[in-house]
């Protein structure tokens, strides 16, 4: 036995360098609309749920300038009362400072048009700061809410009667980062991740700026944490993350969501949350809550 281990190890390298250079998994692109199919801007019913196939299709990339601004975006929402999580109600009526703007981190090209955009200036349902984040930011409605059932079931700050952030449930990576944000109480075995979508607060954030990545608003505002995600979701689509390396290119949807989860391209996390986030989209729990 201890004759082959050599090869076995030889194997091992060679079957590792195979998988680093493996194209990017299958994905099952049929799940999103086609970017030419936008439903015609309606009301909907006064307690209505969203369609089965959402509203909003992709933007592609270069479309940045042309990217609705708040009160355009707001204008293509859907207004409807229905909201199967009553626990966001404080944080979805919560609007961030108008001159609260975080930093941007290194690496990324255009960021201070990217994060200069991000305002969190909308109020509603939860569905219906979905909708605004995804029309703001040229992405599919429905693809925001299957990443939201992934990250956080839908919950934007769900907390324990002692005030005792929940996990999955807007809270997530507690110890990562070294910890919450000081002035968030929470500690070293805090979270690092906040809201609907989980914005990870060192990950956004430029260590030689002050602030945290969109923090505390990312934890306060709905519509500040879908802003934030919407806003790294659009320049990596645009082909801005050039930090991502040589694999990586604009206008690849399912890459852009691996990487808002796992900070790399089509790498095993990544993977596996594509597929969970596909699989959210094909079961559409929202559309039985």
């Amino acid at each position: 036995m201890t004759g082959r281990r050599p090869l076995l190890l030889a194997g091992l390298v060679a079957l590792m360098a195979l998988l680093a250079c493996a194209p990017p998994p299958a994905v099952d692109q049929s799940l999103l609309p086609a970017q030419d199919r936008e439903v015609p801007l309606t009301a909907a019913a006064p307690d209505a749920r969203p369609p089965a196939g959402g509203y909003l299709a992709l933007r592609p990339p270069g479309a940045f300038d042309l990217l609705p601004d708040d009160e355009r975006a707001a204008a293509m929402v859907r207004r409807s009362t229905w909201e199967p999580r009553q626990q966001n109600t404080a944080a979805n009526q919560a609007v961030a400072p108008a001159d609260f703007r975080p930093a941007g981190y290194p690496g990324m090209l255009n960021e201070s048009a990217i994060f200069g955009r991000i305002t969190g200036n909308f109020t509603g349902t939860t569905d219906e700061i979905i909708q605004w984040g995804a029309a703001k930011w040229g992405l599919p409605d429905d693809l925001v809410r299957a990443q939201a059932v992934v990250e956080s079931g839908w919950f934007q700050n769900h907390k324990e009667p002692d005030g005792k952030p929940i996990d999955q449930q807007g809270y997530g990576d507690f110890g990562d980062c070294g910890g919450s944000p000081d002035a968030s109480g929470y500690g070293p075995d805090g979270p690092s991740s906040f809201g609907l979508l989980q914005a990870k607060w060192c990950t956004l954030n430029d260590p030689d700026q002050s602030g945290f990545g969109g923090w505390p608003w990312t934890e306060n505002s709905t519509a500040y944490a879908v802003d934030t995600y919407g806003a790294i979701m659009r320049a990596c689509l645009e082909g801005w993350d050039v930090w991502l390396g040589p694999e990586y290119k604009p206008g690849d949807v399912w890459g852009c969501a691996g990487r808002w989860f796992a900070g790399g391209w089509y790498n095993p996390p990544a993977n596996d949350y594509i597929h969970r986030v596909q699989q959210a989209l094909r079961d559409k729990p929202w559309l039985r809550w």
